[in-house]
């Protein structure tokens, strides 16, 4: 089977580490396929190849846009690809092959203040209503953002299969402090801290973290709070908050932060907060523990699916509730160190392989489902 994999957006920090880490992982796991690598113009290198027959074809074809639903169908029937996956939720509209599409939630859908613009929110509906038709099979990377699915777009179950994402094996724990002080001073950060890594939108809940950490000063603890990931203009607005919760020394805005410097990073960090009101799935949890950082986790949506047991958790509209447990977590060694035990027997439950042979078993589902509509036509 010949296979494609979209890819144009695999430079970006959150779905590209999703394209980038599933797809190698199909390329080792199945090198008997031929593979086809659709990349953007400076993406040759973001992916490592290991199988034999994989050709890298790079586009500037823009994502959303009349361009690609002229120009995908086109180079697919070129390559003669058997079977497109679209690890975002984009299809071309005219297929000349098999399709999988990966939908990761509908947080557009569900939570209205991440993208303000009407027309926008029609254009995400109608794109993601229109994959779900068109898609042979639909994969989501968990049980909650399955049932979103269903409840918003009134997709049919039996046509999407959860499959749980893995972590990338570059969050580990850095034993030698020698390898986290270069990146925790390159951030100047000089105490303990409580991170939080997540780009700036409504539902990540910032401004509930900062009320939570003034909650937790005012409960006598010394730390430093740090949010790191893109944030823009939302900058502004977090140290305006800080300043009039009176918190502003004690807040650390890194920005965006290179994944070279991530896993020290986290590694440095006394505990990891996730205050967010909405995930389909919630990697930067699992980040964490693969680091060896305890979790204070929201009870939101798909968060304590993916935590499992290894997090305490709390109301992360409750500030004073989310204090206390950042407060416990920071203060007591001993749950700490029972949570990040906790932490790693958790993240065995998540692997790239084990999700690379659910992949590859719902491709050879969609090449059957569609050589049979080819014989019904």
């Amino acid at each position: 089977m010949r296979i494609a994999f979209d890819l144009r957006r695999i430079k970006n920090p959150g779905i590209g580490r999703y394209m980038k880490c599933l797809a190698e992982a199909v390329l080792a796991q199945a090198p008997e396929h031929e593979y086809l690598l659709i990349l953007p113009p400076d993406g040759e290198h973001a992916i490592l190849v290991r199988a034999n027959h994989t050709e890298r074809l790079l586009t500037s074809v823009p994502y959303y846009s009349v361009r690609e639903q002229v120009v995908l169908p086109r180079i697919l029937r070129r390559h003669k690809v058997d079977m497109l996956h679209s690890p975002h939720f984009n299809l071309p509209l005219f297929r000349p092959c098999s399709t999988v599409v990966t939908i990761h939630d509908v947080i557009y859908l569900a939570c209205k203040d991440d993208l303000p613009s009407q027309l926008g929110r029609l254009y995400y509906r109608g794109m993601m209503a229109a994959s779900i038709r068109l898609a042979d099979r639909i994969l989501t990377d968990s049980e909650f953002s399955k049932n979103d699915i269903v409840r918003f777009l009134h997709a049919d179950p039996e046509k999407i299969e959860v499959i749980y994402p893995g972590v990338d094996p570059k969050f580990q724990c850095l034993a030698e402090r020698a390898k986290i002080e270069p990146v925790l001073s390159r951030y100047r950060i000089d105490e303990d801290y409580i991170l939080y890594m997540g780009i700036y939108k409504p539902r990540k809940n910032h401004a509930g973290l900062l009320r939570a950490f003034r909650e937790f000063l005012r409960n006598g603890q010394q730390a430093k709070l740090v949010i790191a990931g893109p944030i823009g203009d939302g900058e502004a607005e977090l140290r305006e908050l800080a300043n009039q919760l009176g918190i502003a020394r004690k807040l650390i805005i890194p920005g965006f932060v290179p994944d070279s410097d991530l896993p020290a990073l986290y590694c440095g960090a006394r505990l990891y907060a996730c205050p967010s009101l909405y995930e389909g799935f919630g990697f930067t949890v699992l980040e964490a523990m693969a680091c060896g950082v305890p979790v204070v986790c929201s009870t939101a949506t798909s968060l304590p699916e993916v935590a499992g047991d290894a997090a305490v958790y709390a109301d992360p509209q409750n500030p004073r509730e989310f204090a206390g447990a950042l407060s416990r977590v920071f203060c007591n060694a001993g749950l700490r160190g029972q949570l990040i035990e906790l932490g790693h027997k958790n993240c065995a439950r998540f692997s790239w392989e084990s999700a690379a042979r659910s992949a590859l078993a719902a491709y050879q589902h969609a090449a059957g489902l569609s050589m049979e509509k080819a014989v019904c036509a």
